[in-house]
């Protein structure tokens, strides 16, 4: 699913049930920061990550958001992705 690279430490699908609504998750856990307030992030290097979920949540439209967690369990930071106002783009809005 993840294209295997430096970035990427492990990928895979995840259930989050409510009440209300289940939702399908990408959980994509990185070796890199992935919030300027983590110590050594790397803008140019997260972009891309950002690009490759973003390619993936496109090609699979079942998928309803993602997760990027980094592997640096200290820093309690996580980029999401969530289906919006560009539903209709098929283009995962990023929701800090």
């Amino acid at each position: 699913m993840v294209n295997p690279n430096r970035l990427v430490k492990s990928a895979w699908i995840a259930a989050e049930v409510s009440r209300d609504k289940a939702e399908k998750v990408l959980v994509v856990e990185a070796y890199i920061a992935v919030s300027p307030l983590e110590g050594g992030f790397d803008a140019d290097r997260y972009g891309r990550l950002v690009e490759d979920v973003r390619r993936i949540l496109a090609d699979n439209p079942d998928i309803d958001r993602a997760s990027i967690l980094s592997v640096h369990r200290e820093s309690r930071c996580a980029a999401l992705f969530r289906r919006g106002a560009c539903e209709e783009e098929r283009r995962p809005e990023l929701v800090a």
